[in-house]
């Protein structure tokens, strides 16, 4: 009867483990509804809402070949840029796309602004996907580092609870505690497609996963977390969300980011939003 004892206890707990799993399960979808609805509706709410960031970048460690074949170290490498962010519609319609417009590098400000904005919105290529990479590129056209990062913009996470991308990921869930607002909700996902939504320069899948913090009673997000990996580098955002009353919605405050390569390569990033308005676009005419 001893020996039998501790396989009992096991199987009384593992049985309990399911029974808890199997009551919040409803729970979880229904959270899930909640939080998808609100991603489609903010994604439309925050069209027009322009912030400005400041945004820090650290890069060290890493190893680089001189002309002989003979590793060298990297020097570290700091930049500060300060741009606009806001969300544009993606020139195929079917899908919101963030821009980075960078007006300040090192507290240098940027020379050619007008033009590049004149030739990316005035003058969009003739083919729709072509000018989405084209926005992309020039979001992420001041990076340091020696990566192509295209993914450090703090709404990216949000794509992973998007009507049309959702039956692409798995989700778990647990409930937190209670906020004012009622009960908050632990969202887990990963992504379980080939096609993945992040990949690298070379077209090598990054499966991403991670985490979001959501309000149980209206599927408002509060935090993300975004981890994608390849057989060579590791990337991590975390953004910090915040109610924001010049636009009467919870907007990014803080996106946190860090990139390590197989090479030892490490990049840290760290950027804070404020200033958020909603943009207005005027036109003049002149009779003569």
């Amino acid at each position: 009867m001893r020996s039998c004892t501790p396989a009992v206890g096991i199987l009384i707990a593992a049985a309990a483990a399911v029974a808890v799993l199997r009551a919040q399960a409803p729970d979880v979808e229904a959270v899930l509804d909640k939080a998808r609805d609100y991603v489609a509706a903010y994604e439309h709410d925050f069209v027009g809402v322009v912030a400005e960031e400041s945004y820090r970048q650290d890069v060290k460690g890493g190893t680089m070949t001189d002309a002989r074949g003979f590793p060298i170290e990297t020097r570290g490498q700091r930049r500060d840029l300060r741009s606009d962010v806001l969300l544009v519609r993606a020139p195929a319609g079917d899908r919101w796309q963030q821009f980075r417009d960078v007006f300040e590098v090192d507290g240098t400000p940027v020379r050619d602004r007008a033009e590049r904005l004149a030739k990316l919105f005035l003058q969009p290529s003739a083919s729709a996907q072509q000018q989405v990479d084209t926005i992309t590129t020039e979001s992420a056209r001041y990076n340091i580092g020696g990566i192509n990062r295209t993914v450090n913009l703090p709404t990216l996470a949000l794509a992973a609870l998007e009507p049309e991308n959702r039956a692409w990921f798995t989700f778990t869930g647990s409930r937190k505690k209670d906020s004012p607002a009622g009960p908050t909700w632990e969202l887990e996902y990963r992504e379980e497609r080939m096609g993945t939504l992040i990949r690298t320069a070379g077209d090598q899948a990054m499966p991403s996963r991670g985490r979001f913090l959501v309000e149980g009673a209206t599927g408002r997000v509060l935090s993300s977390e975004l981890v994608a990996e390849s057989p060579l580098l590791r990337a991590r955002i975390e953004v910090a969300y915040a109610q924001e009353s010049a636009v009467g919605l919870l907007v990014p405050r803080e996106m946190r980011e860090k990139y390590v390569t197989k090479s030892g390569l490490t990049i840290e990033g760290r950027a804070t939003y404020s200033n958020y308005r909603r943009y207005k676009v005027t036109v003049e005419e002149k009779v003569k």
